[in-house]
């Protein structure tokens, strides 16, 4: 099975251009540890490399990290890096992970990968904007500290987040849509939503079941989508994300088995028409935002269905392959193959 990364890089950024591929190879490390053995030590060390100061629970004499931290001082003298956001987020992710005896792949996992998730402005599962105390958590907490399982959240969503898994949001969920006035374990319906759409991207699941959750939540950035019938819903609500869509629309269609063509043409026209109704402006993120809304249309969803339901796992995959070749303005899909799938799932 292959999967698609989703990357959301402004043109330009050389930086996040030159990571798109971060989930399929490991970067190579300017300065690694002398002790890569005890974790605590090469994280300490870490903390010296970026001329910053380990919380003082950890300062203890004897502590790992206090001794990776000195040996680094020692090393470092003045030739420290510039600490940035991305930097203290990737180094106090590490720590919590080994305080909490969590796998923790630092060589997936970088500031720069971190960096990459500030694309996004709002957090995913309120809507509200992210500050500088937003926090990095893994998608899907089956999956762990992986690349293409993280997002930006804001930290009263986060604290919760570890504690809530596909089952748990699905079964809120129902609760919530049974109820739609009433907060189920302190969140509304359309929290319940996002959540359930937001952690699906990063679930396995059986094709059918995929097929039809709505896409409440749009990919964030660097993504792996793990359901080839996701795949295929994201990228064909993306196409209207960026500029060009129509000329786009048109190839798709001609692209397509005959079969799929009619169900295709009226779903990706009620797509655009509830996307258009929201009222939004013509900027990407504006169109996101509209188009995360657009998918909660009964209409939408019943179109989508009927031609999801022309779609196996298999067609899904060659379709997402057809349509990923030409790149889109602001969007770039890395296809990963299937032992790199695997790996991910495992991870």
């Amino acid at each position: 099975m292959n999967q698609a990364t989703f990357n959301f890089a402004p043109k330009g950024k050389r930086a996040d251009l030159a990571g798109a591929r971060i989930a399929a190879r490991a970067p190579v490390r300017e300065t690694v540890p002398a002790n890569d053995v005890d974790p605590g030590d090469a994280i300490g060390f870490e903390y010296a490399r970026f001329g910053l100061v380990p919380p003082a629970p950890c300062l203890w004499p004897g502590h790992p990290i206090r001794e990776g931290w000195e040996r680094g001082r020692r090393l470092m003298t003045r030739r420290t890096r510039p600490a940035t956001l991305a930097v203290t987020r990737w180094l106090a992710l590490r720590l919590a992970a080994w305080q909490r005896g969590e796998a923790f792949d630092d060589h997936q996992i970088t500031p720069q990968v971190l960096r990459s998730l500030e694309v996004a402005t709002h957090c995913p599962v309120t809507g509200r904007a992210l500050q500088d105390d937003a926090c990095v958590v893994p998608i899907a907490g089956a999956r762990g500290w992986a690349a293409g399982n993280l997002a930006l959240l804001s930290p009263t969503i986060a604290q919760r987040w570890m504690d809530i898994d596909f089952e748990l949001a699905q079964a809120a969920l129902v609760r919530a849509e049974a109820e739609p006035e009433t907060l189920v374990e302190g969140l509304p319906l359309r929290h319940w939503r996002r959540i359930v759409a937001l952690k699906s991207l990063a679930t396995p699941l059986p094709h059918e079941t995929a097929a039809r959750i709505p896409l409440h939540v749009l990919p964030p950035n660097r993504i792996r989508l793990v359901n080839p019938i996701q795949e295929l819903q994201a990228v064909l609500t993306l196409q209207l994300a960026v500029p060009g869509w129509g000329q786009r629309a048109r190839g798709i269609a001609d692209s397509m088995p005959i079969a799929l063509r009619n169900a295709f043409n009226l779903f990706f026209n009620s797509l655009l028409a509830q996307a258009l109704r929201q009222g939004h402006g013509s900027a990407k993120a504006e169109m996101r935002d509209a188009l995360a809304t657009a998918w909660g249309d009964a209409i939408v969803m019943r179109r989508w269905l009927r031609l999801a339901a022309l779609v196996d796992a298999a067609l899904a995959e060659t379709l997402v392959e057809r349509l990923t070749r030409e790149p889109m303005p602001g969007l770039y899909v890395v296809r990963h193959g299937e032992v790199e799938a695997k790996q991910a799932i495992a991870a």
